[in-house]
């Protein structure tokens, strides 16, 4: 053990004398375990025995190593961390821990381009408009945040996964909120690993600082014609959704009524190559903003998305119905609170909703198909965690009978999106395991389609807990290919 590792046990020591460690508050303070007795409070029971204290804090030095000296000093919430552990009292150490990250994960994407990090999380215009600067990052839901930075390059799936995991951890086990759950030293040492790697000294990656650096140029500098093949080379090599991201991106900065005719210049020598490159569902929701510039009478910004569109051979994607409009905003609504906290209780309203704004036919426009099937399943599968069926059984009906309203162009929709990341990230669980095969039983009455058919039984008779990865199956994949998209 090295002496720096000795040190910081000692240190611990000194605030419980390692003999005196135990469960009971009359270890740490005689007169406070007093005051609670007199108060007719526990006082047993209170803390973690003292070897699972010891488990985190011969493991923090070795943690805490990747953390560069120059950052610790700010970093108050860990000092809490080891004190709570120290003491014994795991849950709060644990929103210590949580808070340090979130502080982290904040730092990090201040680094990135921020307009295009709040364009990649909301999409809702009333609340989009009022995040501009790395101070309204705290207006981003932690679940969000944790989505954000997935989907802009910041986290890998499975480190998205890993803070995922923490961060309910964290709404279900620590001091956040009321729980009887307890949490052990192994399992508090490999969250401050994960917390510590893939947040706390986490740095953007080269497809995050490529992005920044387009953006920045499209802004500040003109860019010469002949400098233009080697951007749109750099911009196709990007993943599929950073690429559907920057399409958002540059329509926004296009769209901005204070931009330059230099920007905008910029934008059009590659915003054909973004456009071609992205998928149909995105097109479809630039098309959806012009109907939201029409419908607020933004003329302006009307004109110009037009002049967009027009660069992109992009006009056949426009739609003026409201309804649309009102579909995508109530569906990420939706969406936002299926991840969070509390979702069991909170998605019922949100998913009534949905019926107000359904045409009369209540077929689902085509502009908004995938995000519906998405949206819409992933809360039917629900999230496999809570005693009951890991969805919000309130909201259950709605969803079922959505579901049973789906066409053979639904069905399709749904065996594609076995390829996106969010749509099978819980799919693993044996609860959104069981409920995911329930609908694609049920959708093989929806389709004759033979490969739709031969795709839908491989996943009903898949083998457990492999439904997120049979995308890359294959014999899915033949399918797959045999299918309009």
């Amino acid at each position: 053990m090295s002496n720096q590792q000795d040190d910081l046990i000692l240190a611990a020591q000194k605030l419980v004398p390692v003999h005196k460690l135990s469960t009971s508050l009359a270890a740490v303070s005689e007169p406070l375990a007093a005051f609670l007795h007199g108060a007719n409070l526990p006082t047993e029971g209170v803390l973690v025995e003292a070897s699972e204290r010891h488990i985190v804090l011969n493991a923090f030095h070795d943690a805490i190593s990747i953390l560069p000296d120059g950052d610790r000093k700010g970093s108050f919430y860990l000092s809490k961390y080891v004190v709570a552990i120290g003491l014994g009292l795991f849950d709060a150490a644990l929103n210590y821990l949580w808070n340090e990250t979130v502080a982290a994960l904040r730092r990090l994407v201040a680094r990135t381009d921020l307009e295009y990090f709040y364009d990649a999380v909301e999409k809702r215009p009333d609340v989009r408009k009022k995040l501009q600067t790395a101070d309204d990052l705290p207006e981003i839901g932690e679940a969000l945040l944790i989505d954000g930075c997935y989907r802009i390059g910041l986290l890998t799936n499975v480190n998205h996964e890993r803070l995922k995991h923490v961060n309910f951890m964290r709404n279900h086990a620590s001091a956040a909120h009321p729980n009887q759950n307890e949490i052990n030293g192994a399992e508090m040492v490999g969250w401050l690993s994960n917390c510590l790697r893939y947040a706390i000294t986490a740095e953007p990656s080269r497809e995050v600082v490529q992005v920044k650096r387009l953006l920045e140029q499209l802004r500040t500098n003109p860019i010469l014609p002949g400098d233009a093949p080697v951007i749109k080379d750099g911009i196709l090599h990007l993943p599929r959704e950073r690429i559907d991201d920057l399409l958002w991106t540059l329509f926004g900065i296009y769209c901005d009524m204070n931009q330059t005719a230099q920007t905008r210049g910029n934008i059009e020598l590659i915003a054909k190559t973004v456009w071609d490159a992205s998928a149909e569902a995105r097109k479809y929701e630039v098309g959806i903003r012009y109907a939201s510039f029409v419908k607020h009478a933004e003329n302006g910004k009307k004109a110009l998305a037009h002049q967009f569109l027009t660069a992109t051979d992009g006009l056949a994607y426009r739609s003026e119905d409201v309804l649309v409009v009102e579909l995508i905003d109530k569906l990420r609504t939706l969406y936002g609170a299926h991840v969070e906290y509390n979702n069991f209780y909170s998605e019922r309203s949100h998913a009534r909703s949905l019926e107000q704004s359904l045409p009369p036919n209540g077929q689902v426009p085509v502009a908004v198909r995938s995000e519906w099937v998405k949206v819409i399943c992933v809360c039917y599968f629900g999230n496999g965690l809570g005693y009951k069926e890991g969805v919000d059984e309130a909201a259950e009906p709605y969803y079922v009978a959505y579901i049973k309203n789906f066409s053979e162009a639904e069905v399709v929709e749904f065996l594609h999106l076995f390829g996106d990341a969010q749509f099978v990230s819980d799919l693993h669980l044996p609860k959104p395991d069981r409920r995911a095969r329930v609908v694609a039983a049920f959708l093989k009455a929806r389709t004759k389609h033979v490969h739709a058919l031969l795709a839908l039984d491989q996943i009903v008779n898949a083998a457990p807990r492999i439904l997120g990865k049979i995308h890359s199956a294959t014999a899915f994949q033949q399918a797959l290919a045999q299918l309009p998209r």
